[in-house]
């Protein structure tokens, strides 16, 4: 399905690859060529990450062509609706997160959580979900999809949640100055490590499982379409007596 947007996929694909090299050679280059004043000057400093930044708009244009191309009409609503509304939730979370004046973590992981969904949520929209004035021509949601959406979901979640806490776990010298942690001995260190520990598992670790739901939810609708054969070719839908015409049977093949 890639091949027929193979060129300008291919063009942007180069357009990214000269954007990022010139950024990285920039600043070498400029001190062999450019004088000391000229190197200062606001310009030539601020060149490379404009070059670098444009490079990552690049590919996050390149990254919604692809996704659009992969999924347009073909994603039914009961997919779509629910991952775009969890996209919304993150991001709603993520702005609480910011403004609550309650958790130093949510506010630290607040920003990163709303810029995430944000950028998601630009991706999903650039997605037509299949229009159908009928979902007869889709696989029923059975009991079976259902058990195995549930399991992927849980799995899903354990995982992330085990992933985000060994990433954001506190580390030495546990928010005091490195200086003043190097110049103490083990007794001192223990019970400051035991202190930011304990705050981490008994504070931050609820509001990480509850970050882990949004995505293990999403994973969780995925894999009950696919149980269900979504994601395998369907006929075509029988016509339809309404005065609307008959309802788009597209078949529903992903790849």
């Amino acid at each position: 399905m890639l091949s027929q947007y193979k060129r300008p996929l291919m063009k942007l694909g180069i357009a990214i690859v000269v954007f990022l090299v010139l950024g990285a050679l920039f600043s070498p280059l400029s001190e062999t060529v450019l004088s000391e004043e000229q190197q200062d000057e606001v310009l030539f400093m601020a060149l490379p990450f404009v070059l670098i930044f444009v490079a990552i708009i690049l590919t996050f244009i390149t990254l919604i062509v692809i996704i659009a191309i992969l999924f347009n009409g073909k994603l039914p609503q009961r997919l779509y609706r629910p991952i775009e509304m969890l996209t919304i939730a993150g991001i709603l979370l993520g702005i609480f997160g910011l403004f609550q004046p309650w958790k130093l973590f949510s506010y630290q992981y607040g920003f990163l959580l709303l810029l995430v969904s944000t950028l998601w949520f630009i991706v999903w929209s650039h997605v037509t979900p299949r229009q159908s004035r009928t979902t007869t021509d889709l696989p029923p949601i059975t009991r079976r999809a259902q058990i195995g959406g549930l399991a992927v979901g849980v799995v899903a979640w354990i995982v992330i949640a085990v992933v985000i806490g060994i990433a954001v776990k506190p580390e030495a010298p546990y928010g005091q100055n490195q200086r003043l942690w190097d110049m103490m001995d083990e007794a001192e260190r223990e019970p400051i490590a035991d202190a930011a520990l304990d705050e981490y598992w008994r504070e931050n670790v609820p509001l990480i499982i509850l970050i882990s739901l949004l995505p293990a939810v999403a994973f969780y609708f995925v894999a009950r379409e696919a149980v269900a054969g979504t994601y395998t070719a369907l006929p075509p839908a029988e016509p339809s007596d309404s005065v609307g015409g008959p309802p788009e049977g597209v078949g529903l093949t992903i790849g």
